[in-house]
C-alpha cells in the first residue's frame, strides 16, 4: 500500500513537472501580477497618507490661509468697496486647513466611489462638448482613413477591455473607446467609462504595443476613480483659493504616475511589450520638449515626460520577466503608419 502510494506520488510529480509546471508557473505569475494591480488601483488609506498626505495637508493650509477670496471679488466689481484676496495667518485657519487637508486624503480613499458618480454628469457635458467641437472644428474623415484608425486601435481596445473584464469584472461593453481629429496629441477619460484618443497621438504611439500604453493609462484614470477623486478635492482643499493650487498639482502629478503604472501592468496582461511604453513618453519628448521640474510643479497637472519616462523604465524592467515567459505574446504588434 505505502509502495503504491509513493508510486502514485512520484507518478504525478513527474507528470506535473514534465506538463504542468510552465502552466503553474504562467498561472501563478499572472496572479501576482494581478494582485500587484489591484493594489495600484485600490491604495489603502495609509499609502494615500504616503503618496499625497504631505501635498494634501499643505494645500488645505495654504487654501485656508491666503488667496482669493470669490465673494470679495463679487463686491469688488459691484461695488467697489472690497478686497478680493484674503490673508489669514491665525491658528485658526491653519487648523482648519490642516482637517481640510486630512479629510481631502480620507475621501480620495474612502469616497472616490460617490464622488465618481457625481462628477459623471459633468464628464459627459465635457465629453459631448468635446464631441461637438470635433464635430464643427475638423472636416469629416474619409471611410478609407477611417478603417486604417480602427484597425489600428480596435484591436488592442478589445484586448484591453476583455483583460479588465476579467480583473475587475467590468463587462467590456461599458467601454466606449472613440478618435477625434483633435491637433494636439492627446487623449482623455471620463468618470462614465468613456475614452477619447485624438488622432494626432498615433504617431507618438508608433505602434498598438504604444497604443496600449496610451490606452491603458486612460482605462487607469477610469479604474483608480480619479476624476471623483479631483471633485472632492475642489471641495476639501479650497482649490478655488488658488494659492493651494501647486500643492495640489503635485497630487495630480501623482495621480498621473498612478495611472501610468495601471497602464504598463494592462499593457503586459494583454500580451504587448511594456517595456514600449518609456519609448512612447521618450518620443513624446522629442515632439514637444520637456518643461524644469520647477517650473513644471506650478504650471502643470502631469509629470515631466522625463519623470514619466524614467518611472515607467523602472516598471518594464521589473515586468519583463513576466512578459517573457507568457505561453503568447504580441510584441509590439502592427505598426502605425498613414
Amino acid at each position: 500500500m505505502i509502495i503504491s502510494i509513493s508510486f502514485c506520488i512520484s507518478f504525478f510529480s513527474c507528470f506535473t513537472s514534465t506538463y504542468g509546471n510552465e502552466d503553474i508557473h504562467s498561472f501563478n505569475q499572472d496572479d501576482i501580477i494581478i494582485n500587484k494591480l489591484h493594489r495600484v488601483v485600490d491604495r489603502s488609506l495609509l499609502e494615500e497618507f504616503e503618496n499625497n498626505g504631505l501635498a494634501s495637508v499643505a494645500s488645505g493650509i495654504v487654501g485656508s490661509m491666503i488667496g482669493v477670496s470669490w465673494s470679495g471679488l463679487r463686491k469688488v466689481i459691484t461695488t467697489g468697496s472690497a478686497r478680493p484676496l484674503f490673508i489669514d495667518l491665525t491658528i485658526s485657519a491653519l487648523l482648519i486647513g490642516a482637517a481640510r487637508g486630512t479629510l481631502s486624503v480620507v475621501s480620495r480613499t474612502y469616497l472616490r466611489t460617490p464622488f465618481d458618480y457625481l462628477s459623471r454628469p459633468l464628464t459627459w457635458v465635457f465629453y459631448k462638448f468635446t464631441q461637438l467641437q470635433d464635430w464643427v472644428l475638423h472636416e469629416e474623415t474619409s471611410y478609407e482613413l477611417e478603417q486604417k484608425y480602427s484597425a489600428f486601435l480596435d484591436p488592442v481596445a478589445e484586448r484591453l477591455k476583455v483583460v479588465v473584464e476579467q480583473v475587475f469584472d467590468i463587462p467590456a461593453d461599458y467601454w466606449t473607446i472613440i478618435a477625434m481629429d483633435m491637433s494636439s496629441p492627446n487623449a482623455f477619460a471620463t468618470s462614465g467609462f468613456n475614452i477619447v484618443i485624438y488622432h494626432s497621438i498615433f504617431p507618438m504611439a508608433k505602434n498598438q504595443a504604444g497604443m496600449a500604453c496610451i490606452l491603458g493609462h486612460e482605462m487607469g484614470h477610469v479604474l483608480a476613480k480619479h476624476v471623483g477623486q479631483r471633485l472632492s478635492d475642489v471641495i476639501f482643499l479650497n482649490k478655488l483659493a488658488l494659492a493651494s493650487i501647486p500643492f495640489a498639482n503635485s497630487i495630480s502629478q501623482n495621480q498621473e504616475t498612478q495611472a501610468d503604472e495601471i497602464g504598463i501592468y494592462l499593457t503586459a496582461l494583454a500580451g504587448y511589450d511594456p517595456s514600449e511604453c518609456s519609448r512612447v513618453w521618450d518620443r513624446m519628448t522629442t515632439f514637444g520638449g520637456n518643461l524644469r521640474e520647477v517650473v513644471n510643479i506650478f504650471l502643470s497637472t502631469h509629470p515631466t515626460n522625463k519623470t514619466r519616462m524614467n518611472a515607467l523604465k523602472h516598471h518594464g524592467n521589473a515586468l519583463q520577466e513576466y512578459y517573457l515567459n507568457k505561453p503568447e505574446v504580441l510584441g509590439l504588434g502592427l505598426e502605425y503608419s498613414l
